[in-house]
């Protein structure tokens, strides 16, 4: 699954300059002006990261926390920067509404590039959850089995009656998994 960035913000430079930045590292994006319009987003697309311009349609609007709450709803563990040039501190209520990180305007392509570089290489290097995070995260729980049972097998070494001993089944369960998952391969 390839990393996307949404990006949001009323101000069509501040997008552009962004998407440029990220455009340049090959990293794709995605962009919103509203908080209507990126919930939309959050609710159709597959996000990996959003950088949040807090104050959106131009004024002390709360229209950014709306989308971190969204966001939060919809996706927990979905990391969301803000984005601020507004001379009130933003950070402090950013994060006391559990914003991941912030990041004061104007900023440039290395401070932005660094910043999602570090979030992405975080998230691809964290365990994939068992757990569903939200509604179309849910599969068969046999499909979850089988990739237990095969994580199992590899730090087993392949030992089948190793597999079956630690995890309290029958070998036969442990070899079905096997031959599940080649046959899917």
């Amino acid at each position: 699954m390839s990393a996307r960035v949404l990006i949001v913000d009323d101000d069509p430079n501040i997008q552009s300059l962004i998407s440029d930045c990220l455009a340049s590292e090959n990293i794709p994006c995605v962009t919103a002006s509203s908080a209507e319009e990126a919930i939309t987003i959050l609710q159709k697309e597959n996000i990996s990261l959003i950088l949040l311009d807090w104050c959106l349609r131009g004024g002390m609007d709360t229209s950014g926390a709306e989308v971190l709450r969204a966001s939060k709803r919809l996706h927990p563990l979905l990391p969301v920067i803000v984005l601020s040039g507004m001379a009130f501190d933003v950070r402090t209520d950013a994060v006391v509404q559990h914003a991941d990180g912030f990041l004061q305007k104007p900023f440039n392509c290395t401070l932005i590039n660094s910043y999602v570089a570090q979030w992405l290489k975080r998230l691809q290097a964290t365990p994939a959850v068992f757990l569903p995070q939200c509604d179309h995260d849910i599969s068969p729980l046999r499909h979850f089995q089988c990739v237990y049972i095969r994580h199992v097998l590899q730090l087993v070494e392949g030992n089948v009656s190793v597999a079956a001993t630690r995890l309290g089944v029958h070998r036969h369960t442990v070899a079905a998994a096997l031959k599940e998952a080649e046959a899917r391969s």
